[in-house]
């Protein structure tokens, strides 16, 4: 479940409360908030299990992940997939104070989580999955306080998108050489020498859309103060992984959770003074 690695959790938590102040106009539901906070740290250890159960032929291969519990056999295949629906069960069961529209953004949700960890084996930037995976809780905190999709939520979502292909491409670095050896793709990969261009790319569009959603929402200046922390924590990253050496391309990844963090005071801000 990671539970002793919350980072994961807090990458998703970011964008995700951001969009309850952005969306709210500084008015969240606090009580929906909180079944989001309990959904996605559900949601978020139901996809490292389910993760970890199709890699499981794969991990011991790959330094990083060579001693995962289905590896070292510390748990069975039977026990993760128990783990995994009670997970879900958990999961679903915070829908009940939820409206009909959230109740199926959720099924799309599910559906992206599953079938992310498979397309490692046949789609070569399997990022892209992962981050309509991780973004999709802006669309359903749309759904859950406002009923609809709105343009600011799918910008919102555009953003959180390219800003997770920034982060798990840095993360796609630490494995590169045993992804290599053991044919499973990713954007570290297709990406080559040109890696850290597209990495600024995908950080510059990112924050370029929040921006655009500023202007557009007329956050007070502040906004914009948070924005030139997270380029500054961007540009960060980009010399840790300038090496592609693993150790500094995993601190680059952490660092992400301080942008998001950047991004999120910058949201209550911009709205609320």
């Amino acid at each position: 479940m990671r539970a002793d690695k919350p980072i994961g959790t807090t990458l998703l938590l970011w964008p995700t409360l951001s969009s309850f102040f952005i969306l709210t106009a500084g008015n969240p539901d606090l009580f929906l908030m909180s079944l989001f906070v309990l959904g996605t740290f559900f949601m978020r250890s139901a996809g490292c299990v389910i993760n970890d159960y199709f890699d499981r032929n794969f991990d011991g291969k790959v330094t990083r992940t060579k001693n995962r519990p289905l590896v070292i056999g510390e748990i069975t295949e039977k026990e993760a997939l128990v783990l995994f629906f009670f997970l879900l069960l958990l999961s679903s069961s915070l829908l009940l104070w939820m409206n009909y529209l959230t109740f199926l953004m959720a099924l799309i949700g599910l559906m992206l989580a599953i079938i992310y960890p498979l397309t490692k084996r046949f789609f070569s930037i399997p990022q892209i999955f992962l981050g309509l995976a991780f973004s999709w809780g802006i669309i359903m905190v749309s759904t859950a306080e406002l009923n609809e999709v709105t343009e600011i939520s799918l910008l919102l979502f555009a953003s959180c998108f390219f800003w997770i292909m920034a982060y798990d491409t840095a993360y796609a670095l630490c494995d590169k050489e045993d992804d290599l050896g053991i044919g499973i793709n990713s954007s570290a990969i297709v990406f080559g020498e040109n890696v850290r261009v597209f990495f600024y790319a995908f950080h510059i569009i990112s924050l370029s859309v929040l921006i655009l959603v500023s202007y557009m929402l007329n956050f007070h200046f502040s906004f914009y103060f948070f924005a030139l922390i997270s380029l500054l924590l961007a540009l960060y990253q980009g010399f840790l992984i300038k090496d592609q050496d693993h150790l500094k391309c995993l601190k680059a990844f952490k660092n992400n959770n301080w942008l998001g963090l950047s991004i999120f005071l910058g949201s209550i801000a911009g709205v609320s003074l």
